[in-house]
């Protein structure tokens, strides 16, 4: 008996659960083909795997990235592509148009490096855009212009080409990494 009052009471708080006015539609309390399992699947607790798509489209390798820097990196798991779409979303909001390419290296010591590159249909659109950038010093050693802050981020300028460099070197995240900047991004332009 006490069994029949708590399956009847879950029927009935199921049925309050669907309750769409006037088309109601409750649940059934028992399997209804004489107790197969359902084919509908359940649904999962878990999280869907990660997507990968490559963004970086061949850019930069982990190897010249690890002769750039000296760092043991790999290319870092994720929606690079969708990353990639982000940003021409922004160049465009600029009324500039560019192809963009990101690609994210790490390990598992923390350390971080990704090169962004923009590449615009002409010189013109990628001085444009590098006109607004302000907040970095001016670097040489690298494509026709450079600005960074020496220890964390390169911006870089060729022809129609802008390559971003980020980096963080765990041991040492304030040091001066200029000259791995330099590489990196000289390895970026090389394809950008």
């Amino acid at each position: 008996m006490k069994r029949l009052l708590t399956a009847g009471a879950i029927c009935l708080l199921l049925a309050g659960c669907t309750d769409d006015g006037e088309r109601r539609t409750p649940l059934p309390a028992v399997p209804t083909s004489g107790g197969e399992a359902s084919a509908l699947p359940l649904p999962s607790p878990s999280l869907p795997p990660v997507v990968v798509s490559d963004g970086c489209q061949g850019l930069i390798t982990p190897a010249q990235v690890q002769k750039s820097t000296g760092l043991s990196v790999q290319a870092s798991a994720g929606d690079g592509a969708a990353a990639v779409a982000q940003y021409g979303q922004a160049v465009q909001s600029l009324g500039l148009n560019a192809q963009a390419r990101m690609c994210p290296f790490g390990n598992g010591g923390g350390d971080q490096v990704t090169i962004v590159a923009l590449t615009f249909p002409d010189a013109a659109q990628s001085q444009k855009l590098w006109t607004t950038i302000k907040s970095l010093e001016a670097v040489g050693g690298v494509g026709e212009a450079a600005l960074s802050d020496k220890s964390k981020t390169l911006l870089a300028r060729r022809g129609k080409a802008i390559v971003a460099v980020y980096l963080v070197v765990a041991a040492a995240p304030e040091a001066n990494h200029l000259s791995q900047l330099q590489s990196v991004a000289n390895a970026a332009l090389a394809k950008a």
